[in-house]
């Protein structure tokens, strides 16, 4: 089986979105789809997978009977509806509670209305509906939005086994690094196709940049060289054809000079035809502009201490009585899943929230700057420029930084209003920086952003010498950044004093343990059973429930030994 397109074109309103892109899917494939905000990701997996037309091209399935299932960002499904009228079709109960158990989820909710649902529970409903379909290729677009870190491993770890060709459009570089093994990379040049994951891609793209770099830089040696021997020889010809006077022998040398001219010009123009661009550079991160109030400003050792803290919201409990600090230069991203409260915690810290127990003591010799997941304070009307100078800074470190948040040139004028999510996000981003606060709290800064943005948000933070506090389900930036991890979990802060390969390490030798220790009291359960049937089936008479004694006897017994091998 097989997808294969060619030509394809497509534009809304007179505006291009992409033209003439070819490629194909094969059965088998597990493809991850990147690209900037608006070149057309979307739009290129609605075609394909038949729920959009092109302007032109062609589209061929090959057998024309392939059962694709295809999953947007926002799945419509019918609010009133009851959660097992959703899932429970096509005799898959089994399947469902299965899936039910490991996305965390009470069979009772089977029996809620859809619209009673949390977020977080939507979403996961959603991925159980997508994936239990029958189908042979699976599209999914932008399947990990609004998924914790829990739940998006899990559906890696179901994506991995999944035995069908898959896919995604997707923002999340840790999640396409542990799923696909093909990227597809689309820009307003077309589409690119890379082997491997992720890392493999941007490697890839490294070694790319670099032989295009030493390309240009030989061609524009060579460029050099024949635009001087040029000049020298038409030189040499004027002089030469000055002093030659009657003498046909000076006159038939500059004339050859003149030939190895046209010659070297023909050269020359072959050269710039075949030029290959310049490579474009990266604005470096502008360190000065980023650490210029903080870089030699003392602070304290301790920036926020917390002490017994407890937070409820009803009788929900959030918080249990914990402690912990946050010291200077620390890098500490808060974790954990979807409603457990880490947003929560960052309020109460900034006192946007004063309705606990407990003490929160923060420096009050530091500034600080706190980024939520909302930007109500931008005035629509502003252009970038004018937003971001409001905080007092000079118009050249505003235009630099920015142009490092990759608004360069005349974007800097475009009014707040006519900006989305990511861009908003990003201005916001260069507003803390450019503030000069000691310690930054971040909720979610790489939402709504695409790979690229989080990559120049990523790099302003690694320059950032002061500390961060941040709630992240990005994996890949957490990885990036952090060099300690709290995860909130069961009310409690689990403090993990090292980076996410560190936490990664622990939690799964605390899982290990947990695993071990239900074996080992499976194999304690196990062997009383064993002895109890045993002790039975000699005191038994009734032939039939002797033998239904025995064949437990068998099977309890094997288990046993199953459990006592894998210990």
């Amino acid at each position: 089986m097989r997808i294969y397109f060619k030509e394809l074109s497509k534009s809304y309103l007179e505006q291009k979105v992409f033209e003439n892109l070819q490629g194909s899917i094969n059965e088998g494939d597990k493809i991850g789809i990147v690209g900037i905000n608006g070149v057309g990701k979307s739009t290129l997996v609605k075609i394909i997978a038949n729920k959009e037309n092109c302007d032109s091209g062609i589209v061929k399935r090959e057998p024309s009977n392939i059962k694709i299932k295809y999953a947007m960002q926002d799945i419509c499904i019918e609010e009133s509806k009851l959660v097992s009228e959703i899932l429970l079709t096509n005799n898959l109960g089994i399947k469902i509670k299965k899936l039910l158990n490991e996305l965390n989820l009470e069979e009772k909710i089977l029996e809620e209305k859809f619209e009673n649902l949390s977020g977080g529970e939507k979403t996961k409903i959603k991925l159980i509906s997508t994936l239990c379909g029958d189908f042979d290729f699976l599209f999914l677009d932008e399947p990990t939005n609004h998924l914790d870190m829990k739940a998006t491993e899990w559906l890696e770890k179901h994506l991995r086994k999944l035995n069908k060709t898959i896919v995604i459009v997707a923002h999340d570089r840790y999640f396409l690094d542990n799923v696909v093994k093909k990227i597809w990379e689309l820009t307003d040049k077309g589409l690119k196709i890379y082997e491997g994951n992720y890392t493999d891609y941007v490697n890839q793209k490294d070694i790319e940049v670099k032989t295009q770099t030493r390309e240009y830089e030989n061609q524009q040696d060579k460029i050099r060289s024949l635009e001087k021997i040029i000049s020298d020889r038409t030189e040499w010809f004027h002089r030469a054809h000055d002093a030659a006077g009657q003498s046909d022998f000076l006159r038939a040398k500059a004339k050859k000079q003149m030939q190895v001219v046209k010659s070297k010009e023909k050269e020359l123009e072959k050269v710039k035809e075949n030029a290959v661009g310049k490579p474009k550079k990266d604005i470096a991160a502008a360190f000065n502009i980023i650490n210029r109030n903080i870089i030699n400003m003392k602070t304290a050792k301790y920036l926020i201490k917390v002490d017994n803290l407890r937070k409820s919201f009803g009788e929900k409990l959030i918080l249990k009585n914990e402690t912990f600090e946050v010291e200077r230069g620390d890098k500490i991203a808060l974790i954990g899943e979807n409603g457990t409260g880490k947003s929560t915690i960052l309020k109460m810290i900034m006192g946007l929230d004063n309705e606990y127990d407990g003490e929160i003591a923060v420096n009050p010799s530091i500034k600080i700057g706190y980024l939520s997941q909302e930007f109500e304070d931008m005035k629509r009307s502003n252009t970038i420029l004018d937003e971001v100078l409001q905080i007092g800074t000079t118009k050249n470190d505003a235009r630099m930084l920015l142009a490092c948040l990759m608004f360069r040139g005349e974007n800097v004028f475009k009014k707040i209003d006519d900006l989305s999510l990511g861009e908003r996000s990003r201005i916001a981003f260069a507003k803390l920086i450019l503030s000069g606060a000691q310690l930054l709290i971040l909720d979610e800064p790489t939402n709504y952003m695409d790979i690229v943005s989080c990559e120049k948000i990523e790099e302003v933070m690694l320059e950032y010498q002061g500390t961060i506090l941040v709630v992240s389900h990005d994996r890949y930036f957490v990885k990036k950044l952090a060099n300690k991890i709290f995860e909130l979990k069961e009310n409690r802060i689990f403090k993990f004093d090292g980076d996410y390969d560190y936490y990664l390490s622990k939690a799964n030798q605390k899982e290990e343990n947990k695993e071990n220790l239900k074996i080992k009291d499976r194999i304690r359960i196990l062997e009383y059973e064993v002895t109890s049937i045993n002790l039975k089936i000699d005191r038994i008479l009734d032939l039939d429930e002797k033998q239904r004694l025995t064949d437990e006897f068998i099977k309890k017994s094997r288990e046993l030994n199953e459990l006592r091998n894998r210990g």
